[in-house]
């Protein structure tokens, strides 16, 4: 393996770092928040996602 790539390799395993050892309930709030954020990417003015998140985490914490 070229040695940046091994770097990058690295950089990105550091980054993960937190959301792979997070726990579960976390984590799933991560992966939706991360499906949210796709979801609106094609929208010019994306609107209520402070509103969708919250209830992301609401939904999670219960």
């Amino acid at each position: 393996m070229h040695k940046s790539a091994k770097k990058n390799s690295s950089n990105f395993s550091s980054i993960q770092e937190p959301i792979t050892n997070a726990p579960p309930e976390v984590r799933q709030i991560i992966e939706q928040v991360l499906q949210l954020e796709k979801d609106k990417l094609y929208l010019k003015t994306p609107r209520n996602i402070n509103e969708d998140i919250l209830n992301i985490i609401k939904k999670v914490v219960q």
